[in-house]
């Protein structure tokens, strides 16, 4: 009775407290609109489980780092495992950083014409509040297909390129895959207003990615004595068929993530 008496006077004289008491009370009725005004219908939305559901997938596809890393790790001779490896990491610190300064805002900033976007470089929340979790979430995620994208040129010139020459391309292939996501997949793409229809990636992932490594592999030619006879086939072995099978593995899981997310 003693709390009651501070929201309600009938409380005072023992009556029950009832609904309609309660909607005649002032006091209650400036808490319930306080509680609205700070949970307004778009917080009460699906924002937050469609970030959550975006962010989900995109942790999928990024395990495709570790399965591109560990395929390649076995696939090499023994001693580049670590450079492997690091390469792997520089796809997500370089690419990551180049996607939020300019990826993202080519690919899908708005406003944009067919043949890029023209805004929302350096996404930040100081957008519509309420929606800031899923324009992070969704940055995640177009990020991760530009990661994969990114690490196929790393299998492609593993054993001879230069860790430094790999962070600059790891930067600057974003630059490229940006413009063909936005031609595929943004609404006013000159490819998607021509009805291209892609599936699971396959054109700015997987067909720019291949691209670029088919390129790479001109430039830079096949590892030394590799096709010569100067070295024995011997110093070509893969240095670890179990790394490769567990890369296959993670592979197949995190090409679940494209679609549906």
């Amino acid at each position: 009775k003693g709390m009651t008496d501070l929201f309600h006077p009938l409380a005072r004289n023992d009556s029950p407290i009832t609904c309609g008491s309660l909607e005649s009370c002032e006091a209650f009725q400036a808490l319930k609109d306080g509680v609205q005004g700070y949970y307004t219908e778009d917080d009460n939305g699906d924002y937050a489980d469609d970030a959550t559901w975006v962010l989900t997938s995109s942790f999928v596809i990024l395990t495709m780092q570790s399965g591109f890393g560990l395929l390649e790790m076995g696939n090499s001779t023994n001693g580049n495992e670590v450079h492997i490896m690091i390469k792997n990491v520089a796809d997500v610190i370089f690419g990551s950083l180049a996607y939020w300064l300019f990826g993202y805002g080519i690919s899908y900033g708005t406003p944009s014409t067919p043949f890029m976007g023209l805004g929302q470089f350096g996404p930040n929340g100081t957008y519509v509040p309420s929606e800031s979790g899923l324009l992070f979430s969704r940055y995640i995620f177009q990020f991760s297909f530009a990661a994969t994208s990114t690490t196929i040129v790393s299998g492609c010139v593993a054993m001879r390129m230069k860790f430094m020459v790999y962070c600059l391309f790891a930067f600057f292939s974003i630059f490229v895959y940006a413009f063909v996501a936005h031609w595929v997949w943004a609404d006013d793409g000159w490819l998607n207003q021509h009805g291209m229809h892609d599936f699971a990636g396959g054109g700015p992932v997987h067909l720019v990615g291949g691209m670029n490594g088919l390129v790479a592999i001109l430039m830079l030619g096949p590892r030394t004595g590799r096709f010569d006879g100067t070295r024995p086939k011997s110093s070509f072995k893969p240095s670890s068929p179990v790394s490769m099978l567990f890369g296959l593995f993670m592979l197949w899981w995190g090409w679940i993530g494209f679609n549906c997310g």
